[in-house]
């Protein structure tokens, strides 16, 4: 098990953590965000710190431990900074565009498909041109939840997920493809 779930949370300035039964409120300049709290753990605040105790001794309380922790470093992050993804859309004729509380995506389907995102989910297009990948979307998701981020980006990329011939889809800006060799690269060999 990790060392980590013993370690406390500085809670910086300028974030209010209130806790009141089993639900633990994060409120900061951006926003502020809910969670319920384990029953096999107990989080403790005290003036500027929160520490999380496990309530028995066993395997699962542990690992409970740990995620408490890193959900409420997450948490505290999000209502500060605030969390991100960027996806890129690459392929002739594949684009995105707004539309009212959805995004909608051209991805070679004989209708487009929609996404429909949260209030708090804000979403930016970009348009690239590149003379050898044509033209690529850039879609940045940004949101203080950073599980709902994720869901989000997950839930486009699922779309149209990348060729590995000609790596035409939906993926993620930091993802590295392997291109795969066609059969015709292989029989001339």
């Amino acid at each position: 098990m990790s060392k980590n779930r013993f370690r406390p949370i500085v809670i910086p300035k300028g974030v209010k953590i209130t806790l009141t039964d089993a639900t633990l409120k994060v409120t900061g300049p951006l926003g502020n965000l809910e969670q319920k709290i384990c029953p096999k753990s107990q989080v403790i605040i005290e003036q500027d710190k929160i520490s999380i105790q496990a309530l028995d001794n066993t395997k699962q309380s542990a690992a409970q431990q740990g995620t408490m922790r890193t959900l409420i470093l997450n948490m505290i992050d999000g209502v500060i900074k605030g969390f991100e993804k960027t996806l890129i859309i690459e392929g002739t004729g594949y684009r995105a565009q707004m539309s009212g509380t959805g995004l909608q995506l051209f991805l070679g389907y004989v209708k487009p498909r929609t996404v429909v995102l949260p209030k708090d989910i804000k979403c930016e297009l970009k348009v690239v041109k590149s003379a050898e990948k044509g033209d690529l979307t850039y879609i940045t998701l940004k949101g203080i939840d950073k599980q709902k981020v994720g869901d989000i980006a997950a839930l486009i990329k699922k779309t149209r997920k990348p060729d590995p011939y000609k790596h035409k889809g939906v993926r993620y800006a930091d993802e590295t493809l392997r291109k795969k060799i066609g059969k015709r690269a292989v029989v001339q060999a």
